[in-house]
């Protein structure tokens, strides 16, 4: 391991043998009070506990910028969100799902913390929140999640500026930095630039300060995925995610692919499915004549990753709800038959033009009566005017 003292206790983490030791002599060093800096996926940061006074006290002090904003509070895991905050709105749950760990901050009013956060020491309260902001993020960075793993208390964070004041994306900007306790040399962060800051509100989010993830990604990933799932991916599911998506555009009065804009996605997959085979060709046609387009569609097999995405998963049959709890079993509450009544959709592969229209119509009845229960509003019953 090589060592430097300039200014403080310098780590050069590429010459480490052995990355467990720096770990707990980083957490050592915070459990007493101390800033460490090092880096994260987006830029370098400050370091500290959020149980020890003296440490907040000397981070704000090194950060060396407007005191109004909030220091953030770093968790180990999605799951410790409700921990800190009390209500979060559905969209900004589906945030946190999809982008932690990840770059991006969310910030709650101080209202909505009524948990963990009311427990901190109420010195650290002002330095932390002197706004009435809560910053809190889950970093997908190996080396921080190691100390936080192995912190017994919460650890809040700072950003580092260069001499340009840029955020930092190497560690040379912690070199000038006097009085600070250790530096950790981690090479050029992944992304290079700060996370997205984004403000939770009651009815929706804001974007605080632009980072990593775009408005337009935040849009896409705040919004409700639903998933139809059936065998090959080539018949029901299809039809049902192009059935669905012509349902949404009439009830939301905007074209199909507006749908994203105003926080829907629709998709299928099949649990024997191979990749990339057409929509069966009566599919293709009786959802011509319904107003919507199978013309693209291409099939795909189901995930965990697009089983976890997902808001709502719809099943065709009893067997492909069981191997879809197979694949993610944590999904079950999410996870149902397309047809309320609890009964199984037909397969029409191999069938007439009929058979497939009436399938069709079948799934049409059960999508209205679905998108009714998950509260999808419906415009065009509005009166005008």
């Amino acid at each position: 391991m090589t060592e430097s003292l300039s200014p403080s206790q310098w780590i050069d983490l590429a010459q480490c043998d052995d990355a467990r030791d720096v770990v707990h002599r980083a957490v050592a060093c915070l459990a007493q009070g101390g800033v460490v800096g090092l880096s994260l996926e987006t830029v370098y940061c400050l370091a500290a506990s959020a149980l020890n006074p003296t440490g907040v006290a000397k981070l704000r002090e090194l950060r060396g910028e407007s005191e109004s904003r909030p220091l953030t509070i770093l968790l180990k895991g999605p799951e410790e969100t409700t921990d800190w905050v009390s209500h979060i709105p559905d969209s900004s749950r589906r945030l946190v799902r999809r982008l932690w760990p990840g770059p991006v901050t969310l910030l709650f009013p101080k209202d909505a913390c009524n948990g963990l956060y009311q427990r901190l020491p109420d010195q650290v309260k002002p330095l932390i929140s002197p706004n009435g902001d809560i910053a809190l993020r889950c970093p997908e960075d190996r080396l921080i999640r190691h100390i936080l793993r192995f912190s017994p208390a919460p650890l809040v964070l700072s950003l580092v500026r260069g001499a340009d004041q840029a955020p930092a994306a190497t560690a040379d900007a912690l070199r000038s930095m006097a009085g600070l306790d250790m530096a950790i040399d981690s090479g050029p962060t992944r992304y290079g630039q700060v996370s997205t800051t984004v403000r939770i509100e009651e009815n929706g989010w804001s974007v605080v300060r632009e980072g990593v993830v775009d408005a337009e990604t935040l849009t896409r990933l705040s919004g409700l995925i639903l998933v139809f799932v059936c065998t090959g991916n080539t018949c029901r599911s299809p039809m049902a995610e192009a059935i669905c998506k012509v349902l949404l555009s009439r009830r939301l009065q905007c074209p199909v692919d507006a749908l994203q804009e105003r926080g829907y996605a629709v998709v299928s997959a099949g649990v024997a499915a191979s990749t990339g085979s057409p929509a069966a060709t009566h599919a293709i046609e009786v959802l011509r004549s319904m107003g919507g387009s199978l013309d693209r569609h291409r099939s795909r097999g189901v995930t965990p990753e697009l089983v976890q995405q997902a808001d709502c998963l719809f099943a065709m049959t009893t067997d492909h709800l069981d191997a879809l709890l197979n694949v993610v079993p944590g999904a079950q509450p999410r996870a149902f038959l397309l047809d309320p009544e609890g009964n199984d959709v037909p397969d029409p592969i191999g069938a007439d033009l009929p058979t497939y229209r009436r399938t069709a119509e079948t799934i049409e009845r059960m999508l209205t009566q679905r998108l009714d229960q998950i509260g999808v509003p419906d415009l065009s019953k509005r009166p005008a005017g």
